[in-house]
């Protein structure tokens, strides 16, 4: 320790340090890290350390980690009927006795433990955290023999023998936020699944929403910041609101929608995370006159033949309710129309997926600045 240093004084990360933490939240490239500041020298030692490990690319940031490894998340997805219970059924409806079945990320083991239910002759659940300990405790309580819990990358596993049925639950508060997850499965279902096998779920969908809400406007948009604030101006808070935007999850009401486009569909069975970018333009009419409040987004699983599992308005709620997406507001005359153009990409900094949108409403030329929203937020 420094001589200018008192032996007893508390160390903290500078905001420096700050930085270079948060770049280690996923696994990053040496080249990467030196670019954002970190000598071979110091990479280095924190390898000899212990500090640092060779990871896949598909594995889980520190923070989703974190999250998933607590019964309060855990709680959080078992209490959602409609989601665990919709998986159920696509469970039953797919596998048969006998059959090889590979939970990928089981967590607490709930959906390997409903294969092994079904039938499943060996199901396997895989899981990153130290959740397994208690999914395997789990299995054995419930009696269930077949549950075979195996703690690692997931994206490393081979089965002993082909699986019949993947299962995974991937999905993100919209969908794709959690990429590295659905990566992690597709290495699974490539590796092992047999030809004709089952994935579940089958396939996916996200829905965009123009809404006109002023009561989700003031409080989760820029409402707020329009009226003087107990009598002061809060127009630059407004100004700093916008310029950096942020995606609420909130729990829309399906009456202030004005009209909604699907904007991307996805093959679980044989598509990859590369089908998590991409682009396109979709056009909202107005049939009376509205305001514009931004966007709300969803999205609909294909769980097993005739059996959808859905995050709309219209539906009953789940734990992933909606994604707001707050724009400033523009007021629509009936038989308006707002086109919107969307792209979706890794942000190369962060490591998460995000959604760009240009907006176009009546009366406008061209489409205006992009905004940007992480689904890592």
């Amino acid at each position: 320790m420094s001589d200018a240093r008192d032996k007893n004084s508390r160390l903290g990360l500078s905001d420096k340090g700050r930085a270079l933490i948060s770049q280690l939240r996923v696994p990053r490239s040496e080249d990467a890290l030196h670019d954002a500041g970190m000598s071979a020298e110091l990479l280095g030692q924190m390898v000899e350390h212990g500090l640092l490990e060779t990871q896949g690319e598909t594995r889980q940031s520190v923070d989703y980690s974190d999250t998933y490894v607590s019964w309060k998340s855990q709680k959080g997805m078992l209490i959602d009927h409609t989601r665990t219970l919709a998986y159920q059924r696509a469970i039953e409806a797919v596998v048969t006795p006998g059959d090889i079945a590979i939970d990928v990320g089981t967590g607490s083991g709930i959906l390997a433990m409903m294969a092994a239910r079904a039938g499943a002759k060996t199901s396997y659940g895989l899981e990153l955290t130290g959740m397994a300990v208690w999914a395997d405790q789990l299995a054995r309580s419930n009696g269930l023999d077949a549950v075979q819990i195996v703690r690692g990358d997931a994206a490393d596993f081979a089965s002993a023998e082909p699986a019949d049925v993947v299962i995974s639950e991937f999905q993100g508060m919209y969908l794709i936020d959690e990429w590295r997850h659905y990566a992690a499965f597709v290495k699974v279902r490539d590796a092992n699944l047999a030809k004709g096998g089952s994935v579940v779920p089958r396939a996916g969908a996200m829905y965009l929403s123009a809404i006109d809400s002023r009561s989700l406007y003031m409080n989760r948009g820029y409402g707020f910041w329009e009226s003087p604030v107990y009598g002061f101006d809060y127009s630059a808070a407004r100004a700093s609101d916008i310029d950096q935007p942020l995606r609420y999850i909130v729990t829309a009401d399906n009456r202030e929608i004005v009209d909604t486009q699907k904007i991307r569909s996805f093959d679980f069975l044989n598509g990859n995370e590369r089908d998590y970018v991409f682009e396109t333009e979709v056009t909202f009419d107005y049939a009376g006159a509205g305001a514009f409040h931004g966007l709300i987004g969803h999205f609909d699983l294909d769980m097993a033949p005739g059996q959808v599992l859905s995050t709309s308005m219209a539906s009953r709620e789940t734990h992933w309710h909606q994604s707001y997406f707050p724009m400033p507001q523009i007021q629509v005359p009936a038989g308006g129309q707002v086109t919107i153009r969307v792209r979706s990409f890794l942000d190369t900094v962060s490591e998460d997926m995000a959604l760009g949108f240009r907006l176009r409403g009546p009366g406008d030329s061209d489409f205006g600045a992009e905004r940007v929203f992480s689904l890592g937020e």
